[in-house]
């Protein structure tokens, strides 16, 4: 028993230093080695997707350079194709009560009504020039700063039509609002559900380009006031103020 142990004394001496040796390259290694061998293996990795990313964008500048400069002239004639300079309000409103009328069923239409705001025009009528304001109406309506982009003198007057009929009705309408005779904007569409019906609400932007004085006309005798009688006949109505 006393050799033995002498034997595992003699070798735990003899292994001492070896054994602390590996302890100390481990312990080195855990903590200068692996921290500084994963920061470099992120860095790199950086490196090469920064190095892809502007290679890619190397290559959209190279092909930018190729492309023509933009032709104005175009998009101004469509703009003035589809834009009119004439008071379109109430044709529009004429177009929405019949693309209302026509996408409703006689007997699933409730509270039909289109009002009409006040125009908002460009004041001093600079066109884009300068940072001119808006003369606001009386519907709530704030300025858009996007009007001032134009190049010639451009107001708005919104329209809102609100009633209540099926799913398929609302569907039909907004799909008939594409083909109007200038060019408008959907600012918004409420559709809130209700039992049996659903309630629609839509605010359009009516354009008109050019001088566009004067005060929003009211909808004519013949217009889509008449169209139907009874609870569905369509009420159309201007904010006060609107008529001067």
């Amino acid at each position: 028993m006393k050799a033995n142990a002498a034997r595992v004394n003699d070798a735990i001496v003899r292994l001492l230093p070896l054994l602390l040796g590996v302890a100390i390259v481990t312990c080195g290694y855990l903590w200068v080695v692996q921290p500084r061998l994963g920061t470099y293996l992120r860095t790199r990795a950086d490196v090469a997707a920064l190095t892809g990313r502007v290679r890619t964008l190397q290559q959209i500048t190279e092909r930018s350079r190729a492309l023509p400069p933009p032709d104005m002239e175009p998009s101004m004639r469509d703009f003035e194709t589809h834009m009119s300079h004439k008071d379109k309000v109430a044709d529009v409103a004429a177009a929405l009560a019949k693309a209302v009328l026509d996408s409703a069923p006689p007997d699933m239409l409730r509270g039909f009504a289109i009002e009409t705001g006040e125009r908002l025009q460009q004041a001093g009528g600079t066109g884009g020039r300068g940072v001119p304001g808006m003369t606001p109406g009386t519907t709530g309506e704030a300025s858009d700063p996007r009007v001032l982009l134009f190049a010639v003198p451009v107001s708005y007057t919104p329209v809102r039509v609100t009633f209540e009929s099926t799913f398929e009705a609302a569907a039909n309408f907004l799909w008939r609002v594409r083909d109007l005779p200038t060019a408008v904007e959907i600012r918004s569409a409420t559709m809130t559900r209700g039992l049996p019906l659903m309630k629609v609400d839509v605010l359009i932007r009516v354009f008109q380009r050019g001088d566009g004085g004067g005060a929003v006309p009211a909808i004519p005798a013949g217009g889509p006031s008449s169209a139907s009688s009874g609870p569905t006949a369509p009420r159309v109505a201007q904010s006060p103020g609107a008529g001067g």
